[in-house]
């Protein structure tokens, strides 16, 4: 590859063919490689492709005509250097390449080069356009990915992949910059960033050894077999991801569960796994559609919720895992209770009652009756919810075992008791719901969220006692949690609490509450 940099080349070629995997049009990698190759835009498409100059040139004497194109690579590069030296390339030129990279002839030239044409020449560039041509393969490209993958009998269709902006990669690119010297191991960090989601998954990749990473880059790369090695590092970033969750919230971990569920879709289609290694995987399938499923809900995006829970649920019953069975479906009763469909959490909810007795996980029980003595205080049953958080508040008290899952490590006696403070507000008891709350607030392992949704439960006991300065107060402290934590829940919930107030709108201590809510955009410019 005379006249360039080699290793300027293979760079863009290894990240062309990451772009692409992830779902990237050719055009949208040469925007992208502009943020950071200081190059004509007929190089960056060159590099888009990954070609060198002597493919570029075959390709464009293929296509004259007349077959008298004789162009020859030193050319090139005076076209590609141009205006900063080298020849400008004529306007039948720039139509021609347009056709090699499959683009509009108008984006090979900056808008000084066009002006520099005379008008007959800019209306052939304007009108030369051959997006609509099926792009071709890129030079050492892999071949499409399949359109599904197999778990068994069940056929999962492959998520779409979002194609990051190319503002996404600058920022990853700007991030790995100052993370990784060596240039091999940030083209490596790239590539799994990429796969997981972008830039928040550095975060989690910082918590790999050097050979996880490469075990994840062939798990990504499909280079290698798959082995209880691959999936240990997913099991690994799972946990993290929910931790992340817990301090930020669903914006910025989704992204990064989606690319994890992707592969693990990946990993299962392929025929080789070993029947117990196949079993892992699709419990990690679960697992994570269990997780996407949560952080959907989380930003108010239900259908997404439900989507996510049932594809789990297939993955679930297909290993006959009872304990994952019983909380997708207790999932998919708290959905259905945020949105008011108290029948279909009732269906829910005594279909988790049957798996939560199959299973060995007393805390999964403790779940379970939880989510039930909060569907039967919304129905009126008063005693029986009662009942219920009983059965919950003694479960939860039980050692653990390896019988409860690491994914119910957010399940505690605080917990229970935030629980209770919810269902105490339906059976119209608000003293006793703050009694609740305070020794929810007052355990220090109580999570952002948790304590955000706590300080919601005494607003709305305070409402209910008329005491405004004091709801008030509390509905400001949960507003504030909005502002380090990006659930939609919790912000469509401070909406709620501040509704309840309306009786009181005048109040100078309302007042002041809606001009803070209105500055952290959860309500809007007008007066409530």
């Amino acid at each position: 590859m005379p006249g360039e940099g080699t290793q300027v080349l293979l760079e863009c070629r290894r990240r062309s063919e990451a772009l692409r995997a992830k779902g990237y049009t050719f055009e949208q990698i040469a925007d992208l490689f502009a943020v950071f190759h200081d190059v004509s835009p007929l190089r960056r498409y060159r590099y888009a492709y990954g070609r060198t100059a002597a493919e570029a040139v075959a390709l464009y004497n293929d296509l004259d005509p007349a077959g008298a194109a004789a162009l020859r690579e030193s050319r090139l590069y005076d076209f590609e250097h141009w205006p900063r030296r080298g020849q400008r390339p004529t306007a039948r030129t720039v139509a021609l390449f347009a056709q090699v990279y499959r683009t509009a002839a108008r984006r090979l030239v900056t808008d000084e080069v066009y002006a520099s044409y005379s008008p007959r020449d800019r209306r052939l560039i304007d009108a030369t356009d051959h997006r609509h041509l099926p792009a071709q393969r890129a030079s050492g490209a892999p071949s499409p990915f399949p359109g599904h993958v197999t778990m068994g009998q069940e056929a999962a269709v492959r998520d779409p992949v979002p194609a990051p902006t190319s503002q996404d990669c600058a920022a990853l690119l700007r991030v790995l910059g100052a993370e990784e010297a060596d240039v091999k191991r940030r083209d490596l960090l790239f590539e799994l960033a990429l796969a997981l989601g972008g830039a928040p998954a550095v975060v989690l990749l910082r918590h790999l050894s050097p050979p996880e990473k490469d075990r994840l880059a062939a798990a990504v790369r499909a280079t290698a077999r798959v082995d209880a090695g691959t999936v240990e590092v997913i099991e690994k970033l799972t946990v993290r991801c929910r931790r992340l969750d817990d301090d930020h919230g669903p914006d910025t971990v989704l992204p990064i569960v989606d690319g994890q569920r992707r592969l693990v879709a990946d990993l299962l289609s392929r025929a080789t796994l070993l029947p117990d290694l196949r079993k892992r995987l699709t419990y990690a399938y679960a697992e994570l559609s269990q997780f996407a499923g949560w952080l959907h809900h989380d930003l108010m995006d239900h259908a997404g919720a439900r989507l996510r829970y049932q594809e789990g649920l297939a993955a679930a019953h297909q290993i006959g895992d009872p304990t994952m069975i019983a909380y997708l479906h207790t999932c998919l009763s708290y959905v259905a209770v945020f949105r008011g469909e108290a029948g279909e959490a009732l269906d829910h909810v005594f279909a988790a009652q049957g798996w939560a007795r199959r299973s060995p996980s007393n805390l999964m029980r403790s779940v379970h009756a939880m989510e039930l003595a909060r569907v039967l205080a919304r129905r009126g049953e008063t005693n029986d919810s009662e009942r219920a958080l009983a059965q919950a508040a003694a479960l939860v008290e039980h050692p653990r075992t390896e019988d409860d899952p690491t994914y119910l490590y957010w399940f505690t006696i605080g917990q229970v008791q935030a629980s209770t403070a919810d269902c105490q507000l339906y059976w119209g008891r608000p003293d006793d719901a703050i009694n609740s709350v305070t020794r929810t607030l007052a355990a220090p392992t109580t999570f952002s969220l948790a304590r955000g949704h706590a300080l919601l439960h005494y607003a709305e006991a305070l409402t209910r006692k008329r005491e405004v300065p004091g709801a008030v107060d509390k509905i400001r402290g949960a507003a504030q949690i909005t502002t380090r934590h990006s659930s939609g829940r919790l912000a469509d919930s401070v909406r709620q609490a501040r509704a309840r107030l309306q009786p009181w709108a005048g109040n100078k201590h309302v007042r002041t509450l809606d001009d803070e809510l209105r500055a952290l955009g959860i309500i809007t410019a007008t007066r409530e």
